[in-house]
């Protein structure tokens, strides 16, 4: 009887654990006003931002299905505590992230320090729960610090508090990294080391992140985190150091023909951008010095805009704008026009703006640069002596 009992026992036991036909989100947040509570990820190739929720025994029951683990987030709408508002910029502040995957999960937290919740349920988050404390507190400190110098700025403050506070959270970034990496060295066989590696795709080396990559067990190959991966080292192998560059044909702003081809035996230097990137126009003075500096010694900047409108004449007058606003006299290229038929962005493997890569005279590449800093500014000493 007794063994009958526990055969039941053990086939009831089985039969929950298949019964959950999708997932299942509860969650319990204090200080939660009038805010609207929504929760976000992508999947089967959409964007889903769901705000339907119902009431169970206190909890915020969030119902749906995926395809497979997916990272989402979850945040409450028009809480100031969240964003930052300045002179009108608008920065968002953290939000939780967790794995989303077809099974119960759990979150408590604070709704002005959401980022900070606690995420209960399915193995993925088992295994972040490892380090998350310790990366949880790292983005606790640079966004305090980094939300008290604005919500304190006055006209006519020095900078010196907002230098403090970018500084410390570039230091914080370089300590998340480490952790992140150290993480995945110990648990190479973890989803969760797959997302990790994925969001360093633009920080790492090219080898540093195939030899990674290659370190990583099979179990999550498969994934959308890894085909990120896997997809970003194709790209790059196709576009690194030394590779001859990718035939480009593009129309410029005017409808003229803009080939590579034609600018053999000059420098070329290709700047991926977009009017909605803050860091891409700021970056365009500092361009505009270095063309009026070597233009006449053979130096010629390609500029490939992909904009993120649905339709392609609002791409083209954004764009348009933008070129006007910025006062830019290179050449321009719309990767919007024409991307069914080739995407320079997809090609050259772009997953960060601005992007730079650098062509020598035989249309060569011999240096890439992602982010809006002023490195490229030494190769170019070297390249033209001055």
């Amino acid at each position: 009887m007794k063994r009958y009992f526990l055969i039941l026992s053990l086939v009831f036991s089985l039969l929950s654990s298949y019964a959950q036909d999708g997932y299942t989100l509860k969650v319990k947040i204090s200080n939660f006003k009038n805010y609207t509570p929504y929760i976000a990820y992508a999947g089967d190739g959409k964007y889903v931002i769901d705000t339907t929720y119902t009431m169970e025994n206190g909890w915020m029951v969030f119902k749906g299905k995926v395809a497979e683990p997916v990272m989402a987030s979850f945040g409450v709408r028009r809480n100031p505590a969240t964003a930052i508002m300045s002179n009108k910029r608008f920065i968002p502040g953290p939000s939780l992230n967790f794995f989303l995957t077809n099974e119960e999960i759990k979150v408590n937290g604070d709704a002005d320090m959401l980022y900070m919740a606690k995420v209960e349920g399915g193995s993925a988050n088992r295994d972040w729960a490892v380090v998350k404390p310790k990366l949880n507190e790292l983005t606790h400190q640079s966004w305090t610090t980094l939300k008290k110098a604005y919500d304190n700025f006055k006209p006519g403050d020095d900078s010196v508090v907002f230098k403090q506070a970018y500084k410390l959270r570039e230091e914080n970034a370089a300590q998340t990294e480490k952790l992140q990496l150290d993480f995945i060295k110990k648990y190479p066989n973890s989803l969760v080391s797959m997302y990790f590696l994925s969001g360093m795709q633009n920080s790492l080396s090219f080898e540093a992140l195939k030899a990674t990559y290659a370190k990583l067990g099979n179990t999550h190959k498969n994934s959308s985190f890894a085909q990120v991966i896997s997809g970003k080292i194709k790209s790059m192998e196709a576009t690194a150091i030394g590779k001859q560059a990718i035939p480009l044909q593009k129309k410029d702003i005017n409808g003229n023909d803009v080939n590579l081809e034609t600018l053999k035996g000059k420098y070329v230097l290709l700047d991926f951008w977009g009017s909605w990137c803050g860091p891409c126009r700021a970056s365009h003075p500092h361009l505009k010095k270095l063309y009026a500096k070597y233009k006449a010694d053979g130096f010629e900047i390609l500029g490939i805009a992909h904009e993120q409108r649905d339709k392609l004449e609002d791409n083209q007058k954004v764009w348009k704008e933008a070129i006007q606003q910025d006062g830019i006299d290179w050449l321009q290229v719309l990767n919007n026009e024409g991307i069914e038929t080739f995407n320079a962005v997809k090609a050259y493997g772009i997953t960060a703006f601005p992007t730079k890569i650098l062509l020598d005279k035989e249309g060569k590449i011999i240096a890439r640069y992602v982010g809006d800093g002023e490195e490229i500014d030494e190769k170019l000493k070297t390249l033209f002596g001055k």
